[in-house]
Order: structure tokens, then C-alpha cells, then sequence
């Protein structure tokens, strides 16, 4: 039983050097989001799950994929728009540790697929446009973190600006 719990203690000591190691990060994300379309916005929802590999010490590169759903105003007439976009973004990320946590800036790009509903009526849109955002990482345990974040993704005529919570593992 002692070799058991010393081999266990070993091992969970070990885990943090082998995540410093593989640098990759795995997560999942959720919050609410404000769609811009046409001059008007409203709020909805967005989730989705990321992906990291730490390039060095302060940068990394980010991928995900986003999901949202927001009912927006129509210009034209009293019916809204009903917009719901799949986003793939793809960031450099520059970390800048603090005592706690980290505060982190990113920019890149997105590719993006909208579909806006009006009248029953669908309009597809889809296309590469920019990405971005800003946040504050707090590291639970060495493998667990957790991320408040403000996203901004520019998807042709719709624009989404979110703030998200993300729970991240480390690998």
C-alpha cells in the first residue's frame, strides 16, 4: 500500500512538468453575446470548445469552433432576423503572466457560416473575417483553469461581441 501511495504522489507531482512539456490545452466555453446586423443588435448566446498549443513562454496559437444564436431587429420591418452563425477561429495569443492568473490579447482570423432568417426567408453567408478578444486566466490546479474572456468576431455583415467563461485542461 505505501508503494501505491508513493508511486500515486509521484505521478501528481509529475503532472504539471509533463503539461509544461506538451504545452497543449484542451476546453470548453459558454456566454452571452451581442450580434450587430444591419444597424440594430440584440443579445443571444454563444458556446463552443478551443484548442491551444503554447509556442513559447508568452505566445500560443488558438483554435475553436463557435456556435450562436441571436434574433435581431429587422430594419424593414417589425419581424426580426433570425441569425445563427458556426465560427472556426484561429489566434495568436500573447500571455502576460501575473501573481495570479495571466491576462492574455488575441488576434487572427475566422472562417464564418451565418444563416439569417427573416419572413422564413434564408440568406447563407460564409467567408473569412477578423478575430479577437481579451481576458483573464486564473489556474485552479496546474492541469485546470479557468478563463472570463470578451471575443470579437467580424462575420461579413453581422458582427458578434461576446464574454465568455471557458474551463480549460491541460495536457
Amino acid at each position: 500500500m505505501k508503494k501505491l501511495m508513493l508511486s500515486a504522489a509521484l505521478a501528481m507531482l509529475s503532472l504539471p512538468a509533463s503539461a509544461e512539456i506538451l504545452g497543449l490545452s484542451v476546453g470548453a466555453n459558454a456566454g452571452a453575446s451581442r450580434l450587430e446586423y444591419d444597424g440594430n443588435s440584440d443579445y443571444g448566446y454563444e458556446y463552443g470548445v478551443n484548442a491551444s498549443y503554447q509556442v513559447t513562454s508568452i505566445f500560443s496559437v488558438n483554435a475553436g469552433l463557435a456556435i450562436g444564436s441571436a434574433e435581431v431587429d429587422s430594419s424593414l420591418s417589425s419581424a426580426k432576423n433570425d441569425i445563427d452563425y458556426t465560427s472556426v477561429p484561429l489566434t495568436l495569443q500573447a500571455d502576460i503572466p501575473l501573481l495570479v492568473g495571466s491576462i492574455y490579447a488575441r488576434a487572427g482570423t475566422n472562417y464564418y457560416d451565418v444563416d439569417r432568417k427573416l419572413s422564413g426567408v434564408t440568406h447563407k453567408d460564409d467567408g473569412w473575417g477578423f478575430a479577437g478578444g481579451a481576458g483573464f486566466v486564473l489556474g485552479i490546479i496546474p492541469l485546470l483553469d479557468l478563463t472570463l474572456g470578451y471575443e470579437y468576431r467580424d462575420m461579413g455583415d453581422v458582427d458578434s461581441n461576446a464574454i465568455l467563461l471557458s474551463v480549460g485542461f491541460g495536457l
